[in-house]
């Protein structure tokens, strides 16, 4: 981290934006974060100043961890907040209106609220201004956790005696990790119930945006079909799992095993229990078919009265957001919760078995690409399209895609591509944000192989009616998956469910799940693209001559 201590003073500020951007520069903030930064410093700088006496001096500091970037200025002084570094903004000088001073101070605050943060500690102003935020810190931390894990796991248990290890799993390691679930657990029925209900009652507009809507939504179904294949295939070609790590997830596992080997799933009975009863029991039950089935007629009801009743789709967005937010706050315990399961797996399993969780990521990689793979053929087939090109033109979105596991952070980047390969902006204006929202294949690809593996773990037989039930729900799932990071374990933990083992066999997979969701955020982006340039060529909105320049 840099540090500089500077006289705070009018005449000295240029010298310390200057200090600031340099230091930005070479840590390759981008231009815009640059400006940005720049101006709030300048403004915090000023009003420092103000509070202080003459002559004292500024600590400037540059630094971040895990890839993030911060702007760190502490002064003695009067203490000040974040409504008070723009009053040329407000225009209290010269605006008589406190009304429209208090919505503009709303506004100024609403900016700075995540960038900006001020406290007065003993008479000194610590300002701190983020100037970037990594996109892979979550990542980062989930790695080290992860690692930890394994390194605290493998020292406990060489060091510790039996009675020891015990103790430290049922009293610590436990308690952890089964908190977490419960949270989880409790959040699944209503996130489920929101998210797909919300997504389907933005549907409304569709039929407006007529054929070219309904080629890529049918397209993006057809893929996630294909992709739910490919999951199938890989799995196939590396059966994965090993029975002994159900023991890792519960004590009770020779039960579950058991109960597992007499499971069987009917066609006829699937399609009966979809329809439930009440609208309570499904969330008493955690029966997600029942969910889902339930936010569908709740979303094709809000679509149908979006035009008299626009207040039925605004509440199940609202309560979409309020869901994915405790979703949020729960996803970012993540890290201490990968590291209670990754060194009470390393306690209670064997060596040798653990290597039976980590060929999982190498196998769900293959999977996402075979679908690319597929990506290729059907630009090939379908499109009439050089491959070749489109990967040259659109390997950096797929690069940002993997770096950032975001489809959401990975739009612009998209497209700016779609852009550059000359696809008409009437077509990847609306294919790309609904891509983003309802074509998730490489999480069909993950979820399929999860879901096998899991089986083979507590002995459950998967018959042709079990994956029938697999695929509608990982179909549903994929569509109405909230924007939240590790939406992904979400759907996994229901699916486990399904298929008749516990949900807390979940956490095998967590500490290597960001892994997993880098490479199917990949593969979701890039079918995301190969979609929009296939339906733009077949509808003559493709400029040929820039795709092949």
């Amino acid at each position: 981290m840099e540090k500089k201590e500077i006289e705070l003073s009018l005449e000295k500020i240029p010298e310390t934006i200057e200090y600031i951007r340099a230091a930005l520069i070479k840590r390759k903030v981008e231009k815009k974060e640059i400006s940005r930064t720049l101006l709030t410093a300048e403004d915090v700088l000023v009003k420092m100043m103000d509070s202080s006496p003459d002559g004292t001096k500024v600590w400037v500091s540059i630094g971040g961890l895990f890839g993030n970037v911060d702007i760190r200025l502490s002064a003695w002084g009067e203490p000040f907040d974040s409504s008070d570094i723009e009053q040329n903004l407000l225009l209290g000088d010269s605006m008589e209106d406190e009304e429209a001073n208090d919505v503009i101070r709303r506004m100024i605050n609403k900016l700075y609220e995540d960038n900006l943060r001020i406290v007065n500690e003993h008479g000194y102003n610590r300002v701190v201004i983020r100037a970037k935020t990594s996109q892979i810190r979550s990542l980062i931390l989930t790695l080290l956790a992860l690692a930890g894990g394994v390194v605290i796991g493998l020292l406990l248990k060489t060091l510790l005696p039996d009675n020891i290890q015990k103790i430290t799993i049922n009293y610590i390691l436990s308690p952890v990790y089964t908190m977490f679930m419960n949270a989880l657990k409790m959040m699944i029925g209503p996130l489920v119930f929101c998210s797909v209900a919300s997504s389907i009652a933005d549907f409304s507009d569709l039929r407006a945006l007529g054929k070219i809507a309904g080629k890529v939504v049918m397209f993006y179904m057809f893929t996630s079909v294909l992709a739910m294949l490919m999951g199938f295939c890989a799995y196939n070609i590396f059966p994965i799992g090993s029975p002994e790590l159900a023991s890792a997830v519960t004590d009770a596992s020779a039960d579950i095993i058991a109960r597992g080997k007499t499971v069987s799933f009917s066609i006829k009975d699937t399609i009966v229990n979809i329809i439930p009863k009440n609208v309570i029991s499904p969330f008493l039950n955690a029966d997600m078919l029942q969910i889902i089935f339930m936010a569908i007629v709740m979303g094709l009801a809000a679509a149908a009265l979006s035009k008299k009743m626009p207040q039925v789709k605004n509440t199940l967005v609202v309560l979409s957001g309020v869901c994915t937010k405790i979703i949020t706050t729960l996803v970012s315990f993540i890290p201490l919760v990968v590291f209670c399961a990754l060194a009470k797996m390393v306690l209670t399993v064997d060596i040798s078995h653990l290597l039976n969780v980590f060929v999982w990521v190498p196998v769900v990689y293959f999977g996402d690409m075979l679908m690319v793979c597929v990506y290729m053929i059907l630009l090939l087939v379908i499109g009439g399209l050089n491959p070749l090109k489109f990967l040259k033109k659109f390997s950096l979105a797929m690069i940002t895609a993997y770096s950032c596991a975001s489809s959401s952070a990975t739009l612009p980047t998209s497209v700016k591509q779609a852009d550059a390969m000359g696809i008409s902006k009437s077509v990847y204006s609306f294919s790309l944000p609904l891509g983003a929202t309802i074509n998730m294949d490489g999480t069909c690809v993950s979820l399929m192989i999860t879901s096998l593996f899991m089986a083979k773990i507590f002995g459950i037989t998967v018959t042709g009616s079990v994956l029938l039930s697999i695929a509608i729900s990982i179909m549903v799932l994929s569509i109405g998956a909230p924007g939240a990071p590790g939406v992904g374990l979400i759907c996994m933990t229901v699916l486990i469910s399904q298929i008749g083992g516990p949900a807390e066999a979940v956490t095998l997979v967590m500490g290597l799940y960001p892994l997993v969701d880098m490479m199917g955020t990949c593969a979701n982006v890039t079918g995301d693209a190969v979609g929009t340039v296939i339906v733009a060529r077949r509808a003559k909105l493709l400029d040929m001559e820039k795709y092949n320049s």
